[in-house]
């Protein structure tokens, strides 16, 4: 296999599929060297199927870069708290005024978009080359074709909207380079052809999609679900209600009872959406330990006392949303080993010992919940707020609060919306979302004060770009404008 990755511009573009795959080559073996890559691998449904896992592959060892997932969606909203042995993520919290433009080691994670790039274009290489392929290549014939072309849509969307919201403007690609020695500098792209890009990808992939694949692979579900966040990222709230009600009113979704509220994370809950696996087998290297184990000390991890190598719950974030008793703050909290009472986050517990030669060897089986039907429940709270119906509002914040063990909430006007975002945080702490929420929602001036009305109009609260490193491949990227004299 002589194709290596080939960065020839400021996104990472991988200049051919076979570069792309370095990274999971269990998924794919590639062609005799003498043959012409197309030749050989876009020819049938099973290679196709294997290019579809690679993305989803390179989607998880993305998200595990540095623990970004977690950085991005809970480091930055003040979640969590964060031990001595991370020095340098203390800048991204409230005590360091969330100055995402210090990260030292870390640049190559927060402040490189690279990596999501590479994804993007495998999907582009699976949509582009798929439908050329006869539907008899496939082994589920055009049914299975259709599915894998969907589900590489969902990806695309999904990556380029969770890049939106991380470092605003993106360079949109739509399409494979043909000549990827010659790709030439480009501009970002204004959110809103983003999104619409987005869109249309998603409306295709729910078209395609069924609800009959596992939950670790992309399906109508899914796709809907993922519809309702980019209209209300957008402000299209009576879009946003409109696909929110399509997933709770036709799937055969349902809320996990409180006392089986861990098989949210134990993978394929009813409750559960979408998912990445990252379950232990012994074959596959899809489970870790620091993922996850950066919530936990002992019991759960032996001989962990203390938290300097843990991320324990904010204090004050205990104190100020979750001061009314509830069953559920029972069972995701417990009080970390050695640290007096400081809490650690217990969705993810599934640790495993497997190494029977080295009793200190251990993964955390949980899989990584991307999108679950409280999340809709509560995203539709917030746009039947915004459309005028506080009733049915409070209908679907209750459901949730019923679920945790809190009592109705009955308050109306500002309040009301308000406390959506406090749920919403109580409910998905450590599911890597929370600082979208806190954007989308314009609740970050109402909660830190480091946010001023400067910075939220300098979009402040997106991430910089490391341009000493991306800059050199393209003269037309700008610095997100906050991060300029910051």
């Amino acid at each position: 296999m002589k194709k290596y990755i080939k960065q020839t511009w400021i996104i990472g573009v991988f200049a051919l599929m076979a570069s792309t795959l370095l990274s999971c080559k269990k998924q794919i073996n590639l062609a005799p060297e003498n043959a012409t890559y197309d030749e050989v691998f876009w020819v049938n449904g099973a290679n196709i199927d294997k290019a579809l896992s690679g993305s989803y592959s390179m989607l998880r060892d993305a998200f595990r870069a540095d623990n970004s997932y977690f950085i991005f969606g809970d480091i930055a909203a003040n979640n969590f708290s964060l031990g001595g042995d991370f020095w340098n993520y203390n800048t991204f919290i409230e005590s360091g005024h969330f100055n995402f433009n210090y990260a030292p080691y870390l640049e190559g994670s927060v402040k490189n978009w690279s990596r999501f790039y590479g994804i993007i274009t495998q999907c582009h290489q699976i949509i582009d080359k798929t439908p050329a392929i006869p539907d008899s290549k496939f082994e589920g014939g055009a049914e299975q074709k259709n599915r894998l072309i969907g589900e590489a849509r969902f990806l695309r969307a999904y990556v380029y909207f969770y890049m939106q919201r991380v470092w605003g403007d993106v360079i949109l690609t739509k399409t494979t380079f043909k000549d990827p020695q010659n790709i030439p500098p480009a501009a970002r792209t204004p959110e809103s052809e983003t999104l619409a890009f987005c869109l249309s990808d998603l409306q295709s992939a729910s078209a395609l999609l069924d609800n009959s694949a596992n939950k670790t692979h992309a399906n109508k579900m899914s796709a809907l679900a993922l519809l309702a966040h980019v209209y209300a990222w957008k402000k299209d709230y009576p879009n946003a209600e409109k696909y929110c009600d399509s997933v709770i009113q036709n799937s055969p979704l349902a809320l996990e009872p409180i006392e089986d509220y861990k098989k949210i994370w134990e993978g394929n809950s009813q409750e559960s959406i979408m998912e990445l696996n990252m379950k232990y087998d012994a074959i596959s290297n899809e489970a870790t330990s620091t993922f996850f184990g950066r919530f936990l000390t002992a019991p759960y991890i032996k001989g962990r006392s203390g938290i300097n190598s843990t991320w324990p719950i904010n204090a004050d974030l205990i104190n100020e949303i979750f001061s009314e008793p509830e069953q559920r703050k029972e069972i995701m909290m417990e009080t970390a080993a050695g640290g007096g009472n400081v809490k650690m986050l217990t969705k993810y517990t599934n640790v495993n010992y497997f190494d029977p030669n080295n009793s200190n060897t251990y993964v955390i089986s949980n899989n990584l919940v991307l999108l679950r039907l409280a999340d809709i429940y509560l995203l539709r709270a917030e746009a039947r707020f915004k459309n005028g119906k506080p009733g049915d509002a409070l209908l679907d914040l209750n459901k949730i609060r019923e679920r945790a063990g809190l009592a109705d909430y009955e308050e109306t006007g500002t309040e009301l919306f308000d406390e959506i975002a406090d749920e919403r945080r109580r409910e998905l702490i450590g599911e890597g979302c929370t600082q979208f929420d806190l954007i989308r929602m314009e609740q970050l001036p109402r909660l830190f004060s480091d946010y001023t009305t400067d910075r939220i109009a300098k979009k402040g609260y997106f991430w910089p770009l490391d341009m000493r490193t991306l800059l050199k491949q393209d003269e037309l990227l700008t610095q997100n404008e906050w991060w300029n004299n910051n």
